[in-house]
């Protein structure tokens, strides 16, 4: 490049140069489909901060202040996140989602390795007034030996409640830890109907799972909120519950458990 071109390029720069705001910038971004945005709800446990963009919602999380949610969100996805100034449809989604409706609400994953979208996609099938264990979203995914890896690909889900990871448990149906504290996750199994000092106390007498009468067939003790009724059998091994000619659930599917 020959100086006078130089000095044309430079006189061109400081001539057309404008000072953009952030309103300015992030409607660049925005229409251009990847501007995150985020807005403050109430949930099962209080309010949350959640964001999104054009691909669906990125982030649930509580913080103590808005300052603080986005810090915590440029650190775990390195870019920035900007306050809404509406809200738009999705968020009417989100909110149905965070009251207990079963809607769809669209999710932005990309962040999630393969392993871990495969495990947040699994934990998001549980329905509500279930539980699994680990191991049975290992096996689920066809990664039988990766139960540690699942509990870490839990650990990052990045939007709790939306994906439940709080359905899944220890295989002898403790808690197990949690983004919001054991307590926490515990209070949302049972507000959800699992009667979890019941389901614990059948673990600990070896218990794993219930043959049901009605339908000839065999579950998972956190199969639904009906599964511990008084005429229903208590089983300690699959080769127990074949060997009554009971056939696997098609639910929680115990053989994977």
């Amino acid at each position: 490049m020959t100086e006078r071109l130089r000095h044309a390029l430079d006189e061109y720069r400081t001539r057309t140069k404008v000072a953009a705001g952030v309103s300015v910038a992030t409607g660049v971004l925005e229409g251009l489909g990847i501007a995150d945005r985020y807005t403050a709800l109430e949930s099962p446990i209080g309010p949350v901060f959640v964001s999104w963009n054009a691909r669906g919602v990125v982030a649930l999380r509580q913080a103590a202040n808005a300052e603080g949610f986005e810090r915590w969100f440029r650190r775990r996805f390195e870019r920035r996140v900007f306050p809404a100034t509406e809200r738009p449809e999705l968020i009417g989604l989100v909110q149905r989602a965070l009251g207990g409706e079963k809607v769809e609400v669209p999710l932005d994953l990309r962040d999630s390795t393969a392993f871990e979208t495969a495990v947040l996609e699994k934990a998001r099938q549980i329905p509500k007034g279930h539980a699994r264990p680990y191991a049975w979203i290992a096996r689920e995914i066809a990664h039988p030996r990766a139960v540690r890896a699942v509990g870490s690909a839990l650990a990052k889900n990045p939007v709790p409640l939306l994906i439940p990871c709080h359905r899944v448990v220890r295989s002898d149906y403790t808690c197990g830890e949690y983004v919001f504290g054991s307590e926490r996750k515990r209070e949302l199994l049972e507000s959800e109907g699992l009667p979890l000092d019941e389901i614990q106390a059948l673990a600990r007498r070896g218990v794993r799972y219930i043959g049901r009468t009605e339908g000839n067939w065999f579950c998972l003790p956190t199969c639904g909120t009906d599964v511990l009724e008084d005429e229903h059998t208590c089983l300690h091994t699959i080769e127990e519950a074949l060997a009554r000619g009971l056939r696997p659930c098609g639910v929680c599917r115990p053989v994977a458990a």
